[in-house]
């Protein structure tokens, strides 16, 4: 009986507290929670030379620009990014010949014929959706508006996208600005961005000089920025600029997200760099002279003989010339 009652105990025990069996390593290493990763705090600025460095036609320049920020934001804290754009540079043609609607997925050919499916279909649809929820009531109201949540969301987003498409920016200054960044319109680009590049550098107010360029010009400002300690980074392809750089960059991994996703090895790699040269052993030439002590001596003639022994090796000392001109 009692052996039967004892059993019982220790199976209820089990079952209602497994957690106060469990061993204490597993207990202790269960409460510990997994170390943050640590962000990159360098200051980056990025400069942009459209001209030199033209993102690919089969992307909207104002996507590419925010896939560039993305990109600069991986290494660290972005401070200042501007773009030097020519007056006459214009925006190329869209690659894409048809008009997707984003509701039902069917493409049209012009989008005068997208409107006019839009609004006698979807539109009608959405507002037969939006007079069931009004007409209901209490509980089923609820229910009903979290059925069509989906639905709704998904025409007001599509709806918003063919309003912003009319008034579409027909220059490259108005799709930069969209996405941040500040644009300057200069007849010489390539000059404009060389000289804000070497007024940051002067200041001193970056870590991280990111150039989107292809001018192989800009190689001496990269030198500069080494010699500075300020990391360089250069978005153009494979151009010659990019051997100056610490790291290079094209635009498929700017856009497909590759350098995003580099980007945190990078930075710890500079910072252990900036350890490794920070512990590095440097010999430092001692310019005073050693002074010579003799400690047999009584102190007589030591200092006109340490005088004498200056600059000059122990078998050219002037009394060993006396010394032989004594014995002969």
């Amino acid at each position: 009986m009692f052996p039967l009652l004892s059993h019982l105990l220790r199976r209820r025990v089990l079952a209602a507290a497994p957690e106060l069996l469990a061993p204490l390593f597993f207990r202790s290493h269960s409460t510990v929670a997994a170390p943050a990763a640590r962000k990159p705090t360098t200051v980056v600025a990025v400069l942009w030379d459209l001209a030199a460095s033209r993102p690919p036609t089969t992307l909207p320049l104002y996507d590419a620009a925010v896939r560039l920020h993305l990109a600069a934001t991986s290494l660290g804290r972005l401070r200042l990014s501007a773009a030097f754009v020519h007056p006459t540079h214009r925006l190329p043609p869209p690659a894409a010949t048809t008009h997707l609607c984003r509701v039902c997925g069917r493409r049209f050919r012009t989008r005068d014929v997208l409107l006019r499916h839009f609004d006698a279909i979807h539109a009608r649809e959405h507002a037969k959706r939006l007079a069931r929820i009004d007409s209901s009531r209490g509980d089923r109201r609820v229910r009903l508006a979290a059925a069509l949540s989906l639905k709704l969301s998904k025409y007001e987003k599509a709806a918003r996208e063919l309003t912003a498409g009319a008034d579409t920016a027909a220059t490259p200054a108005d799709e930069l600005g969209r996405a941040g960044i500040r644009v300057a319109l200069t007849s010489t680009p390539a000059a404009s961005l060389r000289e804000r590049a070497q007024q940051v550098l002067d200041e001193g107010s970056v870590g991280c000089l990111m150039l989107v360029s292809g001018k192989a010009d800009l190689a001496s400002l990269l030198r500069v920025a080494r010699e500075r300690g300020v990391r360089s980074v250069v978005v153009g392809g494979e151009s010659r600029l990019a051997r100056w750089a610490d790291v290079g960059f094209n635009w498929a991994d700017i856009i497909s997200g590759k350098a995003r996703n580099a980007a945190p090895s990078v930075s710890v790699k500079w910072r252990d760099m900036d350890v490794l040269k920070g512990l590095e052993w440097r010999y430092e030439e001692v310019d005073d002279e050693e002074e010579m002590v003799f400690e047999d001596s009584d102190g007589n003639g030591v200092e006109e003989l340490a005088r004498r022994a200056k600059g000059k090796p122990w078998w050219k000392l002037d009394f060993d010339d006396e010394n032989s001109n004594v014995s002969g």
